[in-house]
């Protein structure tokens, strides 16, 4: 594997990765290779930008999981060119995770559902601070800003010119089944054991192949 500029290999993998989560910051998710483009996180595996990773063509068999990251680069055409650059678009990225992946692997992604939000903030469904930040980010370093929320319409025509087919919605709360689960009417995240599906219900869950 070959190391490009700010790049750090931690681990060899002589015979591919099978699984790779990118952005996995202090949350590792087990049973993946984790990249990250912040040094001394938890189980990091590769630092890198994930715009340009030093991971070689068709090296990943299974699974690239990004679970919310695509919502920090810019958007390619509602963007102004500075930020581009220093950021990434989404894009961009979606185009480097094509090249790394095997025919046939999949690229997993989880993110913020820009209508979704819109919806419950209209109807107040959920207290606007948790709307809020699922909106903006959490601010807590410069890369945990949201540059451009995602809709399926957005994942389906970025996913495709990336290279991606069959890009499928795979929210588990979509269904009419899930939605009456959620308790719309939470005060608090604490003791609440329905919280997950409020959140859950407000992410975008979309999965293409290569």
């Amino acid at each position: 594997m070959i190391l490009k500029t700010r790049s750090q290999i931690h681990r060899v993998f002589p015979n591919g990765i099978d699984k790779l989560e990118i952005g996995s910051g202090n949350n590792p998710e087990s049973g993946y290779i984790h990249l990250d483009i912040l040094p001394h996180l938890r189980g990091l595996d590769i630092q890198s930008d994930v715009r340009k990773t030093p991971i070689p063509n068709d090296y990943v068999s299974k699974e690239i999981r990004a679970v919310h990251i695509m919502e920090h680069f810019c958007h390619p055409k509602y963007s102004g060119e500075p930020m581009r650059k220093k950021y990434g678009t989404t894009l961009e990225v979606l185009k480097e995770m094509y090249r790394i992946l095997k025919p046939g692997g999949e690229f997993y992604m989880v993110t913020p559902d820009f209508e979704k939000i819109c919806a419950s903030s209209a109807d107040k469904r959920v207290r606007n601070y948790w709307l809020q930040r699922w909106a903006v980010g959490g601010h807590e370093n410069e890369y945990d800003t949201h540059h451009w929320l995602w809709t399926f319409e957005d994942a389906q025509k970025w996913f495709k010119k990336a290279g991606f087919k069959d890009c499928r919605n795979c929210n588990p709360t979509k269904s009419l089944f899930g939605i009456p689960l959620l308790n719309w009417w939470t005060k608090d995240i604490q003791g609440n054991m329905s919280w997950h599906r409020i959140e859950w219900y407000h992410w975008l869950f979309v999965r293409g192949r290569k």
